[in-house]
Parts: structure tokens; C-alpha cells; sequence
């Protein structure tokens, strides 16, 4: 009778030694005297990598690059919408410069600005055409017949600021004065029209007089803020932004050329800029006052 061959069970050791630092492994050592269990064993043992978290440092570090690259773009949207803003008013005012071409063509002059009205608004306007039948309600009406496009007057910066009507005429280019104001003539005199067209009160301009038309500023964006000191010896505020016709007449009249810039002396809604509309009909953006590219009087 064969004695049954027993079958013995071979000792086998694994022991876990270390974890490599930089490669995360866990490192183990298997003992056994059975070599061909051993291949077994190594052949089928998968080596996996040790699941690790962030520490503090380096979740402090990612958001810190995070912040700084929100930064950067917020930055560039923050330029790329203020340029686009920039390019909306000069286009306005583009348009604005063929009505008012247009409009001198057809009476010999420029617009003229008349005194303001507090009962004149120009949302009623748009509303009714009629209520500007038989009145004068100034330069955005006088040239509405000229492009029939309210939005020409919205700069995006001020008409969220609360304005009606974003850009102010040069009153030098013509004028009405109201009934209880001195029509004094400025230190200079804008060349007079023909007796048929002359009124006591009124100003007027023929654009062949003006001598540099390209310097000659016609139309020009409202300060960034509404409340304006309009006077230089009064302290009268004069609420622009609900003007149905802004204009840059003072009273206390101080012009002479180089010298009184109107409203483009205070902070524009372009980064501090303002952009103008000129006599030739070309449009630029000025970051401020600059005697040999702009100037208020004709000559």
C-alpha cells in the first residue's frame, strides 16, 4: 500500500518595509522558501500608488496663482470694455458730424444751443415729436430730422451713469440767449451774419468763417460726474445729464482762446478722456487739453 504523499504548506512572509517619498510605492518583501510560488506571487502583484492629499502650502500656492491669473484678465476685460465703450461714443459722434454737416448745408449754419428748460425733457420728445412743433428745443432736436437715431446720443458710461444726453455742444458755434440774459459779446467775437439773419439774442456761425476747422470743437463728451459748477464766480449747479440741450455757456461769459476749455477741463467718462467731435467732421479721443489739436473759438 503507497503511503499518501502529505502536503506541507510553505511558510510564506511579506513584510512591509517603506514608502518611497518621492514616487509614493510601497515597498514590500516576500519570504518563502517555494521559489515557484514565489514567481507566482511576483508575477501577479500589482504595486499600486499611495493615494496622497494637498498639504496647506500647496492648496495656498494654487489659489494664490488662481487670484493672480484672474487678476490678468479681469484687467484686460476691464481695458477691452472701456475701448469698446470709447469706440461706441466716437461712432456716435462720426454720425452726429454728417447730421450736423447736413443741417448746415441746409440753413448756413451750425445748430444753435438754447438756455435750458427745466419742463422740456428729452424722453417726452421721443415720445411726441409734436412738442417741438413751434419751439426751439436746441441742437439734439434741431438735428433728430437729420438721422432720426436716439441712441446716437447713449455713451454706454454715462447713460448708465443716469444721462439723457451724452455730449455737449460748443456754444461758440451758435447760441440763443434767454430773456434775462446779457448778450455779451466774449473776448472773441464769432463773425456776424447777414443783417436778414441777425436776432438780438441770437448767435450765429456760417461754417466757411470758421478758420481751422479741424481744431474747431462742435461736440464733446459730458464730465464723468452730473453736477457741474457752471459758473466761475457763482456757485449755481446746473443738472446736465437732464438736459434735453447741454451746452457749455456760462454766464459769467470768460471765453478767449487757449484759455476757457468748457467742460472738457473736468474728468471725461473715457478714462478721464473725452471724445470730440470737430469741425471737419473727424472724431477723436483726448485724454485732456491740448492747445495745438483743439480749441473752442472760430478763429
Amino acid at each position: 500500500m503507497k503511503k499518501k504523499s502529505g502536503f506541507t504548506p510553505t511558510p510564506i512572509y511579506i513584510a512591509v518595509e517603506q514608502v518611497n517619498p518621492h514616487t509614493n510605492i510601497l515597498v514590500c518583501r516576500v519570504k518563502t522558501e517555494d521559489k515557484r510560488f514565489c514567481r507566482q506571487i511576483l508575477n501577479s502583484l500589482t504595486i499600486r500608488k499611495l493615494v496622497r492629499g494637498f498639504t496647506l502650502v500647496e492648496i495656498l500656492v494654487v489659489i494664490t496663482i488662481i487670484a493672480v491669473l484672474l487678476s490678468l484678465i479681469m484687467s484686460v476685460l476691464a481695458r477691452s470694455r472701456q475701448a469698446a465703450y470709447r469706440l461706441t461714443c466716437l461712432n456716435n459722434l462720426k454720425q452726429l458730424g454728417v447730421a450736423v454737416t447736413t443741417y448746415a448745408q441746409s440753413y448756413d449754419f451750425y445748430p444753435v444751443c438754447v438756455p435750458p428748460d427745466v419742463n422740456e425733457k428729452w424722453s417726452d420728445f421721443l415720445a411726441d415729436k409734436t412738442i417741438a412743433a413751434g419751439k426751439e428745443l436746441g441742437v439734439p432736436v434741431s438735428l433728430w430730422p437729420f438721422h432720426q437715431t436716439a441712441t446716437l446720443y447713449n455713451c454706454p458710461i454715462l447713460n448708465k451713469a443716469g444721462c439723457d444726453i451724452s455730449y455737449c455742444y460748443n456754444y461758440l458755434a451758435g447760441k440763443r440767449f434767454a430773456a434775462d440774459e446779457p448778450v455779451v459779446e466774449p473776448s472773441y467775437i464769432p463773425p456776424t451774419p447777414p443783417p436778414a439773419k441777425q436776432k438780438a439774442d441770437v448767435r450765429l456761425l456760417a461754417p466757411e468763417k470758421v478758420k481751422s476747422p479741424g481744431i474747431f470743437i462742435l461736440l464733446y463728451d459730458l464730465p464723468i460726474k452730473s453736477n457741474i459748477i457752471i459758473g466761475p464766480d457763482s456757485n449755481v449747479l446746473n443738472d446736465l445729464y437732464h438736459d434735453i440741450d447741454p451746452d457749455d455757456y456760462r454766464k459769467v461769459e470768460t471765453f478767449a482762446p487757449g484759455v476757457d476749455k468748457g467742460y472738457l477741463g473736468y474728468a471725461g467718462p473715457h478714462v478721464k478722456g473725452h471724445s470730440i467731435l470737430f469741425g471737419d467732421g473727424h472724431v477723436k479721443w483726448y485724454k485732456g487739453w491740448s492747445d495745438s489739436s483743439m480749441s473752442r473759438g472760430p478763429q
